[in-house]
């Protein structure tokens, strides 16, 4: 199983428990996406040698989307910006022979415009309220990629 989120940071176990619980979250090679002690078919297994499985944490959306050899397979995790605790980021396997390489990629900081740009798409009922503000073409089309 490969791990996503925990918002505790746990104790080596000799099973799998990420998922398991209310605070994490986690994908299986099977393509099964645990949460609460539920799994849901979230993607098709990846059972490939030199398969490289990615995931995009975006803290002023709150989602989480994960990416099979760079290709989105979508968002797998949302209103994680309503989680009022720590999160940790995980990866493990129990299959075996399987190895495990992390590398981390980080971006902290938006620019005052992003920030404002991600305030006005929350704030809209719906995707259609984008085209009625009086914006350039180009921030209307942004936004929609927003929200």
């Amino acid at each position: 199983m490969i791990y996503l989120l925990d918002t505790v940071i746990l104790k080596v176990c000799r099973f799998p428990i990420v998922g398991m619980d209310s605070h994490s979250w986690g994908l299986s090679y099977k393509g099964y996406l645990w949460h609460n002690g539920e799994k849901k078919r979230f993607c098709e297994p990846f059972y490939e040698q030199d398969t490289v499985i990615g995931f995009h944490l975006n803290l002023y959306l709150g989602t989480l989307s994960i990416y099979k050899n760079r290709q989105s397979l979508g968002v797998a995790v949302t209103g994680l910006h309503h989680v009022n605790a720590q999160l940790y980021p995980a990866a493990s396997s129990t299959s075996i022979e399987t190895e495990v390489e992390l590398g981390l990629r980080t971006s902290q900081y938006l620019s005052l415009q992003e920030k404002c740009c991600v305030t006005i798409a929350r704030s809209l009922k719906r995707k259609i309220d984008v085209t009625e503000l009086p914006l350039p073409c180009a921030m209307k089309r942004h936004l929609n990629s927003i929200t």
